[in-house]
């Protein structure tokens, strides 16, 4: 019994003892782990070199496009429509002057020959005073040559009639008043009834209209909208930070030449316009300045353009505008540009240097950079993960000796496989 008690107590001892002594045989039987040498190449990064040149620049903005040319036609007389053109219906086109609709003329055609007559008859009354007035001239010269009137003391009678009277003239002048009179009165009529017909003041598309023959209309209607199809204007948006490199009109000098862009569907429609004028104000969305372009035939009505899609009014287009060239810069591609306007430069000894550049112009896929960079540089495109000046930097093209270090682990697994 006591003997089972003794065994209970030290058998378990035993057991631990003996995995601690075995598990101590293990550690030290383990074979020391390969010493691999640090790996002290430089870093390796894509670069690439960069070159001084003129370039061309352009600054990229969309705009709106608007009507040039619009009006709303208003008759000046009050009528009824009796002849309305075919080409007065949403999307009807009409050349300058021609005719859109006529007002019954007739009304006005009897109030000119009315006011004719009254011409005639106050030139007729002009010729009969003229008549009565070389009639009392004799008259006057005779009664002057047997009587001249004096007073007492030989003075001339105050009293005596008056030449102007005597002799008609004020009759004379509202005869002549009265004539004038009746032309301009003629003259109102025949304006009158050419406002009778109603024609286009330019070269024009019907936006809307809302007359028929037979409708009555006045002064108060407003029968058409047509817009000018010659010329289309685009409301452009630029940064403020453009206006410095664009050349804007002046006078005689005409504004920079702007290529309009639409992609409608998988076609791309293009157009030429210029710059007509800087708005006064700015955009209330952005804060950008604002400019006007004029763009020539947009709805593709000529010779020159025929088959190309249109451009529609209220379309939003891409606008690229010419400006002033740079004339010493460096394009630099965009992934080169870290944050803070920052690149980085392999040097001559194979090290990076951190530069700060000036960016004077930025594209889709690179910026221009007038400082900061010289030409022949190399500039580094990929990524560095900790940029510090002065660490190595290497290219694929570089082929350096691979250290002897770097065999070491090779030889420890042959001898220990041995």
């Amino acid at each position: 019994m006591n003997t089972t008690k003794v065994l209970k107590a030290v058998l378990p001892v035993v057991v631990i003892v003996l995995g601690v002594l075995g598990l101590r045989a293990l550690i030290a039987s383990k074979p020391d782990a390969p010493r691999v040498a640090a790996d002290t190449r430089a870093l390796l990064v894509d670069v690439q070199p960069v070159t001084r040149a003129r370039h061309e620049v352009s600054v990229r903005a969309n705009g709106t496009v608007i009507a040039a040319e619009q009006v709303v036609l208003a008759p000046e007389i009050n009528g009824r429509v009796v002849w309305t053109s075919d080409q007065l219906v949403p999307g009807g086109r009409f050349r300058r002057g021609e005719p859109v609709f006529r007002i019954d003329p007739r009304d006005y055609r009897l109030a000119v020959d009315a006011q004719s007559a009254e011409v005639q008859r106050a030139q007729l009354e002009v010729q009969l005073e003229e008549g009565r007035q070389r009639v009392a001239e004799r008259e006057w010269n005779l009664f002057e040559s047997t009587r001249a009137p004096t007073t007492e003391n030989g003075a001339a009678d105050s009293t005596a009639p008056s030449d102007d009277l005597a002799l008609r003239r004020p009759q004379r002048e509202t005869a002549e008043v009265t004539l004038r009179s009746a032309r301009s009165a003629a003259e109102r009529a025949r304006l009158a009834l050419s406002k009778a017909s109603l024609t286009a003041p330019f070269n024009a598309m019907v936006l809307n209209e809302n007359v028929d023959v037979g409708q009555l209309v006045g002064p108060a209607n407003q029968t058409a909208t047509l817009v000018g199809t010659d010329v289309f204007w685009v409301r452009v948006s630029v940064p403020l930070a453009s206006l410095a490199n664009l050349q804007l009109p002046d006078g005689d000098t005409p504004g920079p030449v702007v290529r309009v862009s639409q992609q409608v569907g998988g076609r791309r429609v293009e157009r030429t316009g210029r710059v007509l004028r800087l708005l006064p104000d700015l955009d209330s969305v952005g804060a950008m300045a604002r400019l006007l372009v004029a763009i020539e035939d947009p709805l593709a009505l000529s010779e020159a353009n025929r088959g190309s899609l249109p451009i529609l009014l209220g379309s939003y287009v891409d606008v690229e505008i010419g400006a002033a060239p740079l004339e010493s810069a460096v394009e630099v591609p965009r992934v080169a540009l870290r944050e803070g306007n920052r690149v980085f430069v392999m040097t001559r000894e194979d090290t990076l240097s951190v530069r700060t550049v000036e960016v004077a112009w930025s594209r889709d896929e690179s910026v221009l950079v007038t400082s900061g960079l010289e030409g022949g540089e190399r500039i580094v495109t990929s990524r560095v993960p900790t940029p510090v000046d002065g660490m190595s930097l290497r290219t694929a093209d570089d082929r350096p000796e691979r250290p002897a270090t770097a065999q070491a682990p090779t030889a420890m697994r042959e001898e220990a496989t041995r």
